[in-house]
């Protein structure tokens, strides 16, 4: 018999924060306002569509909270150098992937999406991600 500690609610809360600092912070750095709509339509960085919740485990879900940290932080250190990323980097972010899509979570992304900063940067892509503070500003 194996004793298994399942994924709390705050776990899961905060995966759903790591994924809208993706939507809401990074992608937007990247990506222009249809390929960031488009990669919600497809689904990325989303569950599984027959799950009720991320994961059925503790470890589980630290594991998927780890990857997004991870992913998040080597993509803020590219932006900040001024030279490109080791190779340990660009490895440690693709296993980072893979472990994601493993659990699946779809990220068909990899580290050379993430080559070069948009030239363009526009307020209004940001406001279109950003949650509301309350719920009367909907």
């Amino acid at each position: 018999m194996k004793i298994v500690f399942s994924s709390t609610s705050e776990q899961e809360q905060e995966i759903g924060n790591l994924v809208s600092i993706f939507y809401g912070s990074i992608f937007p750095r990247y990506f222009s306002e249809e390929e960031i709509l488009h990669f919600e339509q497809i689904g990325v960085l989303q569950t599984p569509a027959n799950s009720i919740t991320y994961f059925g485990t503790l470890k589980d879900a630290y594991q998927v909270m780890t990857c997004l940290q991870v992913i998040i932080t080597i993509l803020e250190k590219k932006e900040k150098s001024n030279q490109p990323l080791e190779r340990k980097f660009e490895d440690l972010f693709e296993n980072n992937i893979r472990i994601l899509n493993d659990y699946g979570i779809f990220f068909p992304l990899n580290f050379d999406h993430f080559t070069s900063l948009k030239k363009e940067k526009s307020e209004n892509s940001y406001l279109l991600y950003v949650e509301a503070a309350n719920q009367y500003l909907v």
